[in-house]
C-alpha cells in the first residue's frame, strides 16, 4: 500500500512524539479502537479513484495508482493491541505471484499522549506469512522477534467530535528511511483517515528541505473502499 518502510524497535510505546489535538480521555480512546476494530476489516480497492483519476486531465503524477487491499482482524497473544493482518496485491487476488505485501497492524491506546497509535508491523520473512489469514492458527505463536517496527512511523490518531472518522499523522520529519537509489535520507509525510468500509492515506515521502520525493504529488489521499468482507 506505502513504500515499505525499514522497522526497529520495541514494543514500548515512545512518549518523544506530537500529540493530536485535541487529547482524548481514555474512554474517548478505548472507544476509538473498538470503532477501528469495527470499521477497518474487509477487502478495500482504489478502483473508483483510479477510474475517476485515469477520465481526468490531471498530470500522472498526480493521478493515483491503482491498489488492492485486505484487512483481516487476528488473535495474537504474543503482540498487544489490537491486531489486524495486512496484505497488499496486484490484482485483489490471493495469488503467491501478485502479492507484493504482507504486515500486520498493530492498535495500540496512548493515554500519555491521549491518542491512539497504528503501528505497522513488517515480517521478517515476509513470504512465509502471504496470505496467513487463511490459516489463522499461525498468529497464535508469532513473537515480537519476528517481526520489525519504529515506532516513530506510528500514525498517531483521534476520533472526530461527530465519531464519523479516526485520522492522524505520522509526526512531521520522525519517521525516516534511506532511498535506495539516491542514498538521501527521506521523511514520511503521511497521514491516515479511517471511516465506516473506507480507508485513506498520503503515503508519501519528503527530504529535509520537505521536497516530495516518493509517492502521488497531489494533496489528496489515496483512497481504499471495501468491497467485500473477507471469506
Amino acid at each position: 500500500m506505502r513504500a515499505i518502510l525499514i522497522f526497529c524497535g520495541c514494543l514500548m510505546l515512545s512518549t518523544t512524539s506530537q500529540a493530536a489535538e485535541p487529547k482524548m480521555t481514555p474512554a474517548e480512546i478505548a472507544k476509538t479502537m473498538t470503532l477501528m476494530e469495527q470499521w477497518i476489516g474487509g477487502n478495500y480497492s482504489s478502483q473508483a479513484q483510479y477510474d475517476t483519476d485515469q477520465a481526468s486531465d490531471k498530470p500522472d503524477t498526480e493521478k493515483h495508482r491503482l491498489m488492492f487491499q485486505l484487512f483481516q482482524r487476528i488473535d495474537t497473544p504474543g503482540i498487544p493491541g489490537i491486531v489486524f493482518f495486512e496484505q497488499g496485491s496486484r490484482d485483489g487476488s490471493t495469488d503467491p505471484d501478485m502479492i507484493w505485501r504482507s504486515a500486520l497492524i498493530q492498535i495500540l491506546p496512548d493515554e500519555k499522549l491521549g491518542v491512539v497509535r497504528y503501528r505497522e508491523l513488517g515480517f521478517k520473512e515476509q513470504k512465509a506469512w502471504h496470505n496467513a489469514h487463511q490459516a489463522p492458527a499461525k498468529f497464535k505463536a508469532l513473537t515480537p522477534d519476528q517481526v520489525t517496527w519504529d515506532d516513530a512511523c506510528d500514525f498517531l490518531v483521534s476520533l472526530n467530535k461527530a465519531g464519523t472518522e479516526i485520522a492522524g499523522p505520522i509526526p512531521k520529519m520522525k519517521c525516516s528511511r534511506i532511498n535506495d537509489g539516491t542514498g538521501e535520507r527521506m521523511y514520511a509525510d503521511d497521514k491516515i483517515v479511517v471511516k465506516p468500509g473506507e480507508f485513506w492515506f498520503l503515503g508519501r515521502y519528503i527530504n529535509a528541505k520537505g521536497e516530495h520525493i516518493w509517492g502521488n504529488e497531489s494533496d489528496e489521499l489515496n483512497k481504499l473502499v471495501k468491497f467485500a468482507e473477507i471469506p
